[in-house]
């Protein structure tokens, strides 16, 4: 999720809101390039020496960056793989949508904001990743816990824009639904790297969008 911001006493100005929200936007997109630029020299050298035979050390070598810089973004090795700070990303466009879209109007929205700041480097980065958190068994497991906690996170959001309970059953039914679509999408970029993801998820929203009723 992205940073949360602390209300202060009485009701922030029009002109104050608006300035919070490009920050929050700016700061974790700062954070997602920092992020991809390590994941950039760890995954080149899973890729070339293994997974399991490289260590953070040697990834934050490659990186020039410290260890400790290394471990304040990813607190695990596996996290070098399974983490994307773009999620934040999107989570934070999401909550800034217009209060009067839909749930659906609002991701699709978030997801084309993310998407488009992602360069061509970012793309074939998520792409590498998502392929060796697929091949690789010792990450299958690290994948599936970052799944549900994405879930979560999205239900939590989307309780919140349409005044639910986190645990409403449609709630759980939709963002059951995102993440089994996203992991079918990830599972078919990996064999096509050529598959643009963005019309695939649109028309998935579509389809989910038929049958909501918030």
């Amino acid at each position: 999720m992205g940073d949360q911001h602390s209300a202060a006493a009485g009701k922030p100005s029009g002109a104050a809101t608006a300035r919070s929200k490009p920050a929050t936007g700016l700061r974790e997109l700062k954070k997602a390039r920092t992020a991809a630029a390590i994941q950039r020299h760890a995954m080149t050298l899973f890729e070339s020496n293994g997974y399991d035979a490289t260590p953070v050390e040697a990834v934050a070598a490659a990186a020039e960056v410290a260890p400790s810089t290394v471990y304040r973004y990813f607190p695990t090795k596996e996290d070098l793989v399974i983490s994307d700070e773009f999620d934040n990303v999107l989570f934070t466009k999401f909550a800034e949508q217009p209060a009067d879209s839909t749930v659906v109007e609002s991701l699709r929205a978030a997801f084309h904001e993310v998407s488009g700041s992602m360069s061509a480097e970012d793309m074939e980065l998520g792409r590498r990743r998502t392929r060796l958190m697929l091949e690789e068994p010792g990450l299958r497991g690290a994948a599936l816990t970052n799944l549900l906690t994405l879930e979560r996170a999205i239900a939590e959001q989307v309780a919140q824009r349409s005044g639910r309970g986190a645990d409403d059953p449609e709630i759980a039914w939709f963002t059951g639904a995102v993440v089994g679509i996203a992991l079918g999408f990830m599972r078919r970029w990996t064999e096509n790297p050529d598959l643009d993801v963005i019309p695939v998820f649109d028309h998935a929203l579509d389809r989910l969008a038929a049958g909501l009723s918030f």
